[in-house]
């Protein structure tokens, strides 16, 4: 049985990997906090994006409306994959300023916004000079598109990955001394490794969630994904995307009758089988608009259209607007 669980969660972490690359993330690192205790550090809702902070030195508490205090502790890695608003403080009853005010005192002007590449991290010193110090990197993961993505949809408001005995586990320390080393380095591309180190938090935040069956949702692409006939048929689509799929060819891959195959994709994944393989198409569509200059007929080919029409119109329905402006509006968000 243990064995059986493991395959599964193998194949969710595998899958997730494709399905990343259709978010476009892009990890910036903002600030490396050092603060003196009381303290609190209010953020609001992040359009677009998704915050991270990891502790580093210290212990401190996450508030989030409507939920209980989240302790915190040096080697802790949360990620607030909605954006939600959220407050960081030393103790419940410490004093709260604003995010962007406790910037401003350290003289960082602009923030972060959708589409707009940071620069080198602020280090950012806040509250009284002798009180018990606390030490945070904070950052955001952006991704260039995140409609209808099955991983965003499934997550969480809130991913904590715990440290042990004050020590993150070995891939976060790692990357974190990475991140530190190159985020405040003068060397060529310094700035580009530490986001792609960054990128590391939130595929590995990712995958401690889906490996933690207790957090399984009751619906949607994880749960799919854990069950094993759905699960292959989530595999299958997303290999090969292609492929004139139909809900009987599908049925027939993974062994179950199509009436059995439809109902329980849809209690599972909380859409039809169809509906899925359109998005994962249009998905796919939607990536090699941005990264490629293949024309429509060959986009349309390659993600299972037989014509440029077809898939043109399938695609505005989904993203509602044609292929060929959606091309441009998302290189130009891009410079």
């Amino acid at each position: 049985m243990r064995r059986a669980i493991s395959s599964l969660i193998v194949r969710a972490v595998d899958l997730l990997s494709d399905i990343l690359r259709d978010l476009r993330l892009e990890s910036t690192v903002l600030s490396v906090f050092e603060l003196h205790a009381p303290w609190g550090l209010r953020k609001q809702r992040l359009e677009g994006g998704a915050p991270f902070h990891v502790v580093i030195e210290g212990r401190c508490v996450l508030r989030m409306e409507h939920k209980k205090p989240t302790e915190l502790a040096a080697g802790d890695l949360v990620v607030l994959p909605h954006g939600d608003a959220h407050t960081l403080s030393s103790s419940a009853s410490a004093p709260v300023t604003p995010f962007k005010s406790v910037l401003l005192q350290n003289g960082v002007v602009e923030t972060w916004a959708p589409g707009k590449r940071a620069g080198r991290p602020a280090a950012i010193r806040f509250g009284s000079a002798k009180g018990e110090v606390v030490r945070v990197i904070s950052g955001v993961f952006a991704f260039q598109d995140r409609r209808r993505n099955p991983v965003l949809e499934v997550l969480p408001p809130l991913i904590r990955v715990a440290g042990e005995h004050g020590r993150g586990p070995s891939w976060l320390e790692n990357a974190i001394r990475l991140l530190i080393d190159e985020a405040f380095s003068e060397a060529p591309g310094a700035l580009t490794i530490a986001e792609r180190v960054a990128d590391i938090l939130f595929v590995q935040a990712v995958r401690a969630y889906i490996a933690s069956e207790r957090d399984a949702p009751s619906s949607g692409w994880l749960r799919g994904l854990l069950d094993p006939s759905i699960g292959r048929a989530l595999s299958l689509v997303h290999a090969r995307a292609a492929e004139p799929w139909t809900v009987e060819r599908l049925a027939r891959a993974v062994g179950l009758s199509r009436t059995v195959f439809a109902q329980r994709f849809r209690r599972l994944v909380g859409e039809t089988v169809m509906a899925y393989v359109t998005h994962r198409r249009m998905h796919l569509a939607a990536g090699l608009l941005c990264t490629s200059n293949d024309g429509l007929a060959q986009i349309a080919e390659q993600v299972g259209y037989e014509t440029e029409v077809t898939f043109s119109k399938a695609f505005r329905v989904w993203a509602g607007e044609p292929p060929g402006r959606y091309r441009r509006r998302m290189r130009e968000a891009a410079r």
